[in-house]
């Protein structure tokens, strides 16, 4: 088939799974699963994909899974989605609203699941137009430390056939539903998270001289470290240091012994994420023995920065401006976000790009409510651009 064939075949095989694809983001959506536990939506993935022929369905860890597509002889290309939800209370009103406590869809994910479903269903169909393999990744735990991409990767998501380049997109609220944007080189931060302990001593709050306040020398060290930001590093270095917990005492009139912080640190080149991490123990260190207390500093080293490869980047705008349209392309923007999708672009080329999810509130919020038509507009995408790679390649 002709370029002009293949796009017009793929919107129609988008329209007509389009009723499926969204029957599927509200089954993944009404019963969210945290990371690492996503035991209901893999199986449910696994059911589906080998009800629809997929010979090879395999789970390579206890959640996720992958179905591989052969086509002529040739490369491999990958698209992977994310499957796992957030500890996030729902607040939409939907009707295929979260069943599980305390527990929602509040980054996309369902959708992502869908979108990469739909473009295994398209392609699928096309199979005989594949100058080579498509891997449609389905991926536990992309919001949790160590990434559910760095397990997949250990356990060979990469290999059988060898990955020769890898695709994925995330949902953008406050554009245009189903546009997409694109941004070559660093587009996300890396991310680790960090634990204090202030180690101080207990007394009545009526003596403060005869303790060591933990909670005074944690105040400190929460306002020191934003120095670090401000007076450290390279006003022309984007850097993020959020306290986003504090802990200490349990009555008014006791100064407890500890006080407990916790937090993220976010870069976006590797040599200043070393740095930071050591001028925030210099600094821990240095309000602690002025005040005679102690400390524990403990780092759980998160994703590295995402670092889209230039060339497969332009290769995947351009072909959004042939199928989507130059009007329905928007200029991709850099965020401090972190994304495990990096530790694929660690180890072969490919790129993460952005697909508008129109007008509603933001990422990780509970009123999060995508406009859904951009699910088969973005499966659609997906499947031209797999197929327009292994053409090229």
């Amino acid at each position: 088939m002709s370029k002009a064939e293949i796009k017009n075949r793929i919107l129609k095989l988008s329209a007509e799974y389009s009723k499926e694809m969204i029957e599927l983001r509200r089954k993944i959506h009404i019963n969210p699963e945290t990371a690492f536990n996503e035991f209901e939506t893999t199986k449910l993935l696994y059911d589906k994909l080998r009800k629809k022929g997929f010979a090879k369905v395999n789970r390579i860890t206890e959640t996720g899974l992958y179905a591989l597509l052969n086509g002529k002889k040739g490369k491999c290309v990958a698209l992977r989605a994310d499957i796992d939800a957030l500890p996030i209370t729902e607040n939409t009103g939907l009707k295929f609203a979260s069943k599980n406590p305390g527990v929602m869809h509040a980054c996309g994910h369902d959708a992502h699941s869908a979108m990469v479903y739909g473009a295994a269903l398209i392609l699928k169909d096309l199979k005989k137009e594949l100058n080579g393999s498509v891997k449609f990744i389905f991926q536990p735990a992309e919001e949790k430390n160590p990434g559910g991409a760095s397990v997949f990767i250990k356990n060979g998501i990469l290999r059988n056939p060898k990955v020769d380049a890898i695709f994925g997109q995330h949902i953008l609220p406050g554009k245009p539903a189903g546009k997409a944007g694109f941004y070559p080189g660093v587009m996300m931060a890396s991310q680790d998270e960090i634990y204090i302990t202030i180690k101080g001593k207990a007394g009545h709050g009526a003596k403060p001289q005869s303790a060591i306040d933990p909670i005074v020398i944690a105040s400190q060290v929460v306002l020191a470290l934003q120095t670090i930001v401000s007076r450290n590093t390279d006003p022309y270095e984007p850097i993020v240091i959020t306290i986003g917990r504090f802990a200490g005492g349990t009555i008014n009139n006791v100064i407890p012994d500890t006080a407990e912080l916790s937090g993220t640190v976010r870069t976006l080149n590797e040599k200043l994420r070393k740095k930071t991490l050591i001028l925030i123990e210099r600094t821990i260190k240095g309000i602690t023995q002025a005040a005679g207390a102690g400390y524990e500093f403990r780092v759980s080293p998160g994703y590295p920065e995402l670092d889209n490869s230039i060339a497969e980047t332009a290769f995947a705008q351009n072909a959004a401006r042939e199928f989507l349209g130059k009007e329905n392309i928007f200029k991709g923007e850099r965020f401090m976000f972190a994304e495990d999708f990096a530790y694929y672009l660690k180890k072969c080329p490919g790129s993460f790009y952005w697909i508008g999810a129109g007008n509603t509130s933001g990422l990780h919020t509970s009123t999060l409510n995508l406009d859904e038509k951009l699910i088969p507009q973005g499966a659609a995408f997906m499947a031209y651009l797999a197929w327009k790679w292994l053409t090229n390649n």
